[in-house]
């Protein structure tokens, strides 16, 4: 009888790490679904950046800051492609819709010439430039580079040294020489938008890194966000 008593208790407490096994591995599955879902937008805003970018060149190969800005997003999409699975990462709604907004919104972008507030002569070096920072910025990053705001560690070298966001900091800069050199009041507004929800994902994504005490020590040493001196 105690033995019979113990097979039973024994396959009683198999079942039970089967039953923990299943709920672990959905709970895995889910994550991986997620990350497939935002891998998939990434594909599908990077194929139509490409095809847009590139036609506004064909029509008019003087449109170099129409194929800057497109390669600049295509950039994002492609890292986020290649990115690692964060040991964090912040699932809240409200930061999931914003974070998914500031990244694809940019697929509400007019391509088309506007009107040039200053010359792409002038406007396109600057964006190379810009561009040249976030390419630093996400070799500095290496494959922690993410959507939402997530913890894969704090990285403080290369970039990281001059401003704690550099990659937002050269789209931002992107953005706006693009805006002046190809003008509309739908552009504004967008990128309006998009730069309003980048900063909440940059507070964010501080929030959940400062819970690290090397990225606070790190905050002391680097004190600007975007932009020496101003944020």
């Amino acid at each position: 009888m105690p033995a019979l008593l113990t097979s039973k208790s024994d396959a009683l407490s198999h079942a039970d790490e089967g039953g923990v096994f299943s709920a672990a591995r959905k709970r895995e599955m889910l994550i991986d679904l997620r990350e497939g879902f935002f891998r998939v937008c990434a594909l599908a805003c990077a194929g139509l950046f490409v095809y847009r970018g590139m036609y506004q060149v064909v029509e008019d190969p003087t449109r170099i800051n129409a194929a800057l800005v497109a390669i600049s997003e295509i950039l994002t999409f492609t890292w986020l492609l290649l990115s690692r699975r964060p040991a964090t990462r912040d699932w809240n709604p409200l930061t999931v819709i914003v974070s998914v907004t500031a990244s694809f919104g940019v697929a509400l972008i007019s391509l088309k010439p506007g009107i040039a507030l200053i010359p792409v002569y002038v406007a396109a070096p600057l964006q190379f430039l810009a561009l040249w920072f976030v390419i630093w910025g996400k070799i500095s990053l290496g494959r922690s580079f993410a959507i939402l705001p997530a913890n894969r560690g704090v990285m403080t070298g290369g970039a990281y040294r001059i401003v704690r966001h550099p990659i937002y900091a050269g789209y931002l800069a992107g953005h706006v020489l693009f805006l002046l050199s190809a003008f509309s009041f739908h552009n504004l507004a967008v990128y309006a938008v998009i730069t309003y929800l980048q900063l909440y994902r940059i507070l964010r994504e501080e929030a959940l890194l400062a819970a690290e005490p090397e990225y606070r020590a790190y905050m002391e040493r680097v004190r600007y966000r975007l932009l020496p001196r101003v944020f």
